[in-house]
């Protein structure tokens, strides 16, 4: 899934590839490494909600 900031990254770099010759390995590696870094976060996102979950049910039984 492209987010919005992987979009824009890919748009910059098109447009500044026209200027230079450097366009798909570059604009390739750097969607790659956004998308990385927005999988971490959401991993970390449901990592989170799961400990909350369980910390809720803790509470619940307890």
């Amino acid at each position: 899934m492209k987010t919005l900031n992987s979009i824009a990254i890919e748009y910059l770099l098109r447009n500044d590839s026209q200027k230079n010759s450097n366009t798909s390995d570059e604009i390739s590696r750097e969607v790659n490494r956004i998308n990385a870094e927005q999988n971490i976060k959401s991993q970390k996102s449901l990592l989170f909600q799961m400990y909350d979950l369980e910390e809720e049910a803790e509470d619940f039984f307890a």
